[in-house]
């Protein structure tokens, strides 16, 4: 493991995590606003993008690597795209737009088209005009909490805090299969006077041609369905495990799925076909957050570390096609008294 220099920023928490596909640059958000995109190689000096005083919900790379887009909480809760034309050349701001109360962030596999999930819709954003052209009310009882949108751009995922997930054609909006997770996995009852636990999806992934849908819930249960018939492919519930931390699902090239282990302090390749599971990183601090290659050929994390009174971040960024290679570590420190 290669250690970089500690980097401290006052201006807050670490919440969002983005990972080039060639897993080159590592982008963090901070709480307060200010995002850096670091390369996983040679000098550890970021580049700093932006002042904006409010939380980086989301970060997305292209999968180009040369635009990043970020979305902001509070405020006008701004859409902004950030261009780098050529390596080494510096990051621009090149579009920006108001979304409201926005989530998540996620590019289609040719970087033309932007999933946005939001609290009550689902946007896709033509990324050269910066203009919605599809946009998908919230189908669900209750607020949105997750989605993905398919490489191929054909069909997105949504799950509501009802527990109900669903997969819908972008183009008609029409239904296309239906999932439900609020039943509880939990071996016991809950304790006399309480009622049961409200169970609900915290990440779902889609595969890239959108067969195959997967899903992590509140309880730390993995799901995997078969789209077309609705065919529960496979199912693991933890009976300790908790939500999984954002952005830590993704289907791998060969169709199996990396996921978090139930602890959230690693991260595990599951063989769906087989019906296995091996972990691919395990370690003493808990992941906040993760990002995955499209791919699914790397991935990077967040842990967070308390040190003498000041919270201080550690990104890992790990490659799964050279399994022996010690993770690098970039130190993304946000220092609080």
């Amino acid at each position: 493991m290669a250690t970089l220099d500690d980097v401290n920023s006052p201006r807050g928490y670490v919440d969002s995590l983005a990972l080039t596909p060639d897993a080159t640059l590592v982008a963090t958000g901070e709480r307060g606003g200010e995002i850096r995109v670091w390369p996983t190689a040679g000098e550890a000096t970021p580049a700093v993008l932006g002042t904006q005083k409010e939380v980086i919900a989301d970060l997305a790379f292209s999968p180009d690597g040369r635009l990043l887009a970020s979305l902001g909480r509070q405020k006008e809760g701004a859409l902004r795209l950030w261009r780098r034309p050529d390596t080494g050349a510096e990051w621009t701001e090149a579009a920006s737009m108001p979304m409201g109360r926005c989530l998540a962030l996620r590019f289609d596999g040719s970087g033309s088209r932007l999933g946005v999930l939001c609290e009550t819709e689902v946007l896709i954003v033509d990324v050269a005009t910066t203009q919605t052209i599809f946009q998908l009310p919230n189908q669900h009882r209750e607020l949105l909490t997750a989605f993905d949108l398919s490489a191929d751009g054909r069909r997105v995922m949504t799950a509501g805090h009802d527990g109900e997930l669903s997969v819908r054609d972008t183009t008609t909006a029409s239904l296309v299969r239906s999932f439900s997770v609020g039943r509880s996995r939990r071996p016991y009852a809950p304790p006399r006077g309480l009622d049961p636990p409200e169970v609900f999806a915290v990440v779902v992934a889609l595969s890239a041609d959108g067969s195959v849908a997967a899903a992590v819930t509140i309880e730390g249960t993995v799901y995997v369905w078969d789209v077309a018939t609705g065919k529960q492919l496979f199912d693991h519930a933890d009976k300790e495990a908790g939500g999984p931390p954002p952005g830590s699902l993704r289907f791998a090239a060969d169709g199996g799925l990396l996921a978090p282990t139930g602890d959230r302090y690693g991260l595990r390749y599951v063989d769906v076909a087989r019906k296995t599971s091996h972990d691919l990183t395990a370690g003493p601090k808990a992941y906040q957050t993760v990002a995955i290659t499209d791919r699914g050929n790397a991935f990077a994390m967040v842990t967070p570390s308390l040190i003498r009174s000041r919270l201080t971040y550690a990104v890992e960024v790990w490659r799964i096609d050279a399994p022996r290679n010690a993770p690098r570590t970039v130190s993304a420190g946000a220092p609080r008294s």
